[in-house]
């Protein structure tokens, strides 16, 4: 069965300009992830994402703020992709698989920088 949702929803000028403020702290792409061999695939780094959202989510942080589906181009095909925040990028690499070299390290920088080692 086919069922279509369709979802009448009116932004005010005011929401469109809070939208855009949000838009403007999602500086990173999760896809730089892949670029730095952080993940190997992009099941791989959705499975981070959805770690990095479900942090937010039980800290009751606002998704729109962080995370934001797009669409790029790579290699001639369209795939999706996320903007993030800075805080989002790097819960989604500590999230990501820490038998990963990159990932590893990384957790690695984040707690000597915590405990101010």
């Amino acid at each position: 069965m086919l069922v279509t949702i369709e979802q009448n929803r009116s932004h005010t000028p005011l929401d469109n300009f809070i939208e855009s403020i949000a838009e403007t702290q999602l500086t990173c792409y999760a896809s730089d992830l892949l670029q730095q061999k952080g993940c190997e695939s992009l099941s791989e780094l959705s499975q981070a994402i959805r770690r990095a959202t479900e942090v937010c989510t039980s800290m009751h942080l606002p998704l729109q703020e962080n995370f934001k589906v797009v669409y790029r181009s790579r290699n001639g095909e369209v795939v999706q992709d996320w903007r993030l925040s800075p805080m989002a990028y790097m819960l989604m690499v500590l999230n990501a698989n820490s038998q990963n070299d990159v990932v590893a390290r990384t957790q690695v920088e984040m707690v000597k920088r915590m405990l101010n080692l």
